[in-house]
């Protein structure tokens, strides 16, 4: 996106829109809304490139704001990220299923806000997030089958997997891994995004987390850190 890409915050709670204008001063143009109404007229008259919303307002849910600010054209197609409320896995799952481009817990962290924004406004198509290689095995629930695949890399959003199963996009299925031999073993749940389809062995399968707690977020933030700060992963 070229020029300052302006920013729509929607929350209820006046100390979170005053909180998050501070956190995005120097982020670009930053216009609030208290509720959704208030959102959709904000936005009809100034178009945002990035629309950020509380996933609980008092006239509509997160989810359905963002279907409807994809749906309608009118407002521009923004980049729309939402938030959970925190050690909400299921907040989580219902922001990537209505198509969220991100979604952060609360309470907000500037950093973590910048960075969301800045990664989805800096070229025309939102970067994918930093990841890191992994080799560890995974086990994948699907279709009533249990099965280990191979875990080959992570980022705080989803996973790259080698499946020895057939999965389709869209599906959702769940998961079992950890990070090394002395990391708990999670069980987040996730969506098949895409497929690379290999006729001589196990498909790899881009894979996005849907009901996931921020604490398994954070050691995965942590452990891209740690590990390969630079890299950069397919968005998923």
């Amino acid at each position: 996106m070229s020029g300052p890409t302006r920013i729509l915050l929607v929350d209820d709670v006046a100390m979170f829109r005053d909180l998050g204008k501070v956190f995005l001063s120097r982020s670009g143009p930053v216009d609030l809304a208290a509720s959704a109404e208030q959102a959709f007229a904000v936005a009809a008259q100034r178009t945002p490139g990035v629309v950020i919303a509380d996933m609980h307002l008092p006239d509509m849910d997160g989810p359905t704001l963002c279907r409807a600010f994809r749906s309608d054209p009118g407002y521009g197609s923004p980049r729309v990220v939402l938030l959970a409320r925190a050690g909400s896995p299921a907040d989580h799952a219902a922001a990537v299923r209505a198509g969220a481009d991100e979604v952060l817990f609360k309470p907000l962290e500037r950093e973590s806000l910048i960075a969301t924004v800045r990664r989805l406004t800096e070229f025309d198509s939102p970067r994918g997030l930093p990841r890191a290689r992994i080799e560890r095995p995974i086990e994948i629930n699907a279709r009533g089958l249990r099965i280990t695949g191979r875990l080959r890399n992570v980022s705080r959003g989803g996973l790259f997997i080698d499946a020895p199963m057939r999965l389709r996009k869209t599906e959702e299925i769940s998961i079992q891994f950890s990070l090394d031999e002395a990391a708990p073993v999670v069980s987040p749940t996730a969506q098949v995004v895409w497929i690379q389809p290999n006729d001589a062995g196990p498909d790899g399968v881009g894979l996005r987390f849907l009901e996931i707690d921020p604490a398994t977020i954070d050691r995965l933030e942590h452990f891209v850190s740690d590990h390969y700060p630079r890299s950069q992963s397919a968005p998923v």
